[in-house]
């Protein structure tokens, strides 16, 4: 199943969001993987998650071989929807421009999931190592507050997430359906991540607890890495 992104609607802004991909990605001020493409695909009621992981993983591929850099894909275990989410990798607006015009229109397909949105954000940093499992907490911020003051209270709040997970990775939302920052950290089992939980408490209760960050919302999802 291919899957060719349609942006309808979108609200356009510059904030800070985050994702979570595979070790060694670059920073936003270097020439590679500046942006990705990150989708959501919830599972249907009475569907099976398998057939549906085994389509994905097939979609991920065909959309390297369009020319993203590379994709991955992570399944919910805790948190909110029942849900895959994959990504993908572009250096610029025109290798997505390159992609996107050169896709031809696929048939329609059997719809085998529930819901499914996408969002393009810029990578800001890229900080976590590849492990079995991650963290994705999601920000938003007050409307009454500047661009520049949303990424600020970003930076404040990934900063801590970092230290305590040992690198965490970081986006910043351009086109989708919400502006929200988002960090992605990964950790090797549950035992390290109440490890790291504890060391986030701690930053939070010493460094963060007095602090007017402004947060509008805030959700948090685990997810484990799907093996290709």
């Amino acid at each position: 199943m291919k899957q060719i992104l349609t942006i309808c609607a979108f609200v356009f802004s510059m904030g800070i969001s985050a994702m979570h991909h595979e070790e060694g990605e670059k920073h936003m001020d270097t020439q590679g993987d500046n942006f990705a493409y990150i989708s959501t695909y919830t599972m249907a009621e009475g569907s099976n998650p398998a057939r549906l992981q085994k389509s994905l993983l097939a979609n991920i591929k065909t959309l390297e071989e369009d020319g993203y850099n590379r994709c991955g894909m992570l399944r919910h275990q805790f948190g909110g929807n029942r849900e895959f989410l994959t990504y993908c990798y572009f250096d610029s607006w025109e290798q997505f421009a390159d992609i996107n015009d050169g896709v031809a229109a696929t048939p329609d397909v059997k719809q085998l999931y529930g819901n499914h949105t996408d969002e393009l954000v810029a990578v800001i940093e890229s900080n976590a190592k590849v492990a079995p499992y991650v963290l994705q907490a999601k920000y938003s911020f007050g409307p009454y507050l500047t661009d520049n003051e949303k990424s600020a209270n970003a930076a404040v709040l990934f900063d801590a997430y970092d230290r305590a997970f040992g690198g965490c990775n970081m986006t910043e939302h351009f086109w989708g359906p919400e502006q929200t920052w988002n960090f992605y950290c990964s950790y090797d089992s549950y035992a390290d991540f109440a490890t790291k939980v504890e060391a986030l408490m701690v930053i939070h209760e010493e460094e963060l607890a007095d602090k007017k960050l402004d947060i509008l919302e805030h959700s948090d999802n685990l997810y484990t890495r799907v093996s290709r």
